[in-house]
């Protein structure tokens, strides 16, 4: 009985083997790319200007083995730019354009096998570049400062430019004064440092892509400016002020301890009462303001910044004898309108990007509208970033500069 059972399953797998090889050999499956195969090419594509670049549209062919539409265009000559699309999507968009001449981009599919289809050209035209508002921006508000220029940008894209601004030095070479990095939508900047006399400067825009600007060319005057010392500072209590009521050991003398990013800041006391919270400062000599530099909480880890009570708009008065009982009635405003911090990133609280860092990490800087000579300074904290619940503020740092008054050393 052995015998035959096993006589008859070899006599089924004579049979079965055979079909399960044909069965193998039915299952392998050639690549979608069929070797060599060239993909069929986009359809009717059709530009859109936009600023500095274009975007094509275009209807896909139906083709399996399409993998992505790959762009080219001569960007300007002798350079080329490529961006690469989907088969998932019918469009392509490609940037790096520095003029509204027209371009022709070249369109290609590409298969799995990595073989591309020849080129569809298509005519475009991009739209003004971002530099270009930049620039025209600074023509319009360039003008001398306290120790050297300043300027106003609208960057509408919030385009990635860098500022170029050059002068001279004493045998009337050029040199590189600065480099200004930003992608706000609008933002003010200043290069200072220069003494008091005619100096030759000229700015520039430039993108990520190499693409410049005209140069702006003219000779400013410099007002006379200087750093205060800080050595010469005293913080003061008047009635109202917050001086005392401070955090662990965070007293109003961190403020001019020249430590930007160690969190060795002023802080008040949370819950004593709701903002605004003041402070007040003899500068030790007596002197016309030109600008005052702020810097926040500045660690690239830090939640705090641009949060909580990080201050987002705040006065500054100043006074030459103030009155001892607290009042406002011997103080002025030293700012035409409220000193307003900006975040250039515009993200949600307790988000933050590498500009928002690098502004707190410079300073924010506010010009000062009233010239009047004072020998104490006031600021009144209004706002803070954290919100009308949050009940307390701190500062990193704060630097003066201005004109001193000799006679008061």
């Amino acid at each position: 009985m052995k015998h035959n059972n096993m006589n008859t399953k070899i006599l089924l797998l004579a049979v079965i083997l055979p079909f399960a090889l044909i069965s193998c050999n039915e299952e392998t499956h050639s690549p979608l790319d069929e070797g060599s195969r060239v993909p069929l090419q986009v359809i009717n594509p059709v530009s859109e200007p936009l600023p500095g670049a274009v975007k094509i549209k275009y209807q896909l062919p139906n083709d399996k083995s399409l993998l992505y539409v790959r762009a080219r265009s001569e960007i300007r000559p002798g350079v080329f730019r490529e961006e690469k699309s989907s088969y998932y999507t019918s469009e392509i968009t490609l940037d790096g354009f520095g003029d509204t001449d027209e371009h022709t981009v070249y369109l290609y599919s590409v298969g799995r096998n990595e073989v591309e289809s020849s080129a569809v050209a298509v005519k475009a035209r991009p739209d003004t570049p971002p530099i270009f508002p930049v620039y025209q921006s600074i023509q319009e508000t360039i003008q001398e400062t306290f120790g050297g220029i300043k300027f106003g940008i609208k960057n509408p894209t919030e385009a990635s430019v860098r500022i170029y601004v050059n002068t001279v030095d004493s045998l009337g070479e050029p040199f590189l004064a600065d480099i200004i990095y930003t992608s706000a939508a609008e933002d003010n900047f200043s290069v200072r440092g220069y003494e008091a006399e005619p100096r030759y400067f000229s700015v520039y825009v430039q993108d990520r892509w190499g693409n410049t600007s005209d140069v702006y060319e003219n000779t400013f005057n410099p007002w006379i400016e200087k750093r205060l010392n800080k050595l010469k500072w005293t913080g003061i209590e008047l009635p109202g002020d917050m001086t005392n009521n401070i955090q662990q050991g965070r007293v109003v003398a961190r403020l001019w301890d020249e430590g930007v990013t160690d969190n060795t800041m002023y802080q008040t006391m949370s819950g004593i009462k709701p903002l605004p919270h003041t402070l007040t400062i003899d500068l030790g000599v007596k002197a016309v303001l030109s600008r005052i530099v702020v810097n926040g909480r500045a660690s690239t880890n830090d939640n705090f910044l641009y949060n909580a009570g990080a201050p987002k708009q705040w006065d500054i008065y100043g006074s030459e004898d103030p009155n001892p009982d607290g009042s406002f009635d011997d103080w002025y405003l030293l700012n035409e309108t409220p000193c307003e911090s900006f975040k250039p990133s515009a993200l949600p609280l307790g988000q933050h990007s590498d500009d928002d860092y690098q502004r707190q990490l410079n300073g924010e800087e506010y010009e000062f509208s009233n010239l009047t000579p004072v020998r104490y300074i006031r600021m009144s904290i209004n706002q803070v970033w954290g919100g009308a619940g949050t009940t307390f503020f701190n500062m990193q740092e704060i630097t003066l500069y201005g004109t001193v008054l000799e006679d008061y050393y």
